[in-house]
């Protein structure tokens, strides 16, 4: 899927990509902040027009149009967080703990959905090679790291078929 950005609605090259991606099939999308009238210079799949009015400082797009489309662009990359299993309720769970940050963020959601002490939370999140997932999925299962990996191909990534909703 593509999907195109102009806040004008008149950036060629914007469209260009919308034509090259129809060729090869690919789904397409234009999000801009103005009402175009027909004939569109593609046909895409899916319009979305923000209709935010004109920019307080004429020719800044990056005031309300920018705000706007950045707001979208949220609502969309979440959707699709949430519809391939990348998130569990309100937690971002398909992360592979690599750095300090992030394995303090593992360690936390472990802690708090497995009822463990932070110890043990990094002791299971090592066995689980750093995937939040499968140490969730090996938990609260009782599987190996193998089995976890297995269940979790079996529900194509999703938590919620293996473990139900998380704790709140």
């Amino acid at each position: 899927m593509l999907v195109g950005i102009a806040a004008g609605g008149t950036t060629p090259y914007v469209w260009g990509a919308l034509q090259y991606a129809q060729s090869i099939h690919a789904a397409t999308a234009m999000i801009c902040c103005v009402q175009m009238a027909p004939p569109l210079p593609v046909a895409v799949d899916h319009m979305i027009r923000l209709l935010v009015g004109p920019e307080v400082l004429t020719g800044s797009t990056r005031l309300k149009a920018g705000t706007a489309t950045k707001l979208v662009l949220n609502m969309i990359t979440t959707t699709v967080m949430v519809q391939r299993g990348k998130a569990w309720g309100n937690l971002m769970v398909d992360v592979k703990a690599t750095n300090a940050k992030l394995r303090d963020r593992a360690t936390r959601i472990l802690t708090k959905q497995c009822a463990l002490d932070r110890k043990a939370a990094f002791e299971l999140l090592d066995q689980a090679q750093g995937q939040v997932k499968v140490a969730l999925v090996m938990h609260k299962l009782e599987l190996s790291y193998e089995q976890a990996l297995e269940q979790l191909r079996n529900s194509e990534g999703h938590l919620r078929p293996l473990l139900g909703d998380p704790v709140c």
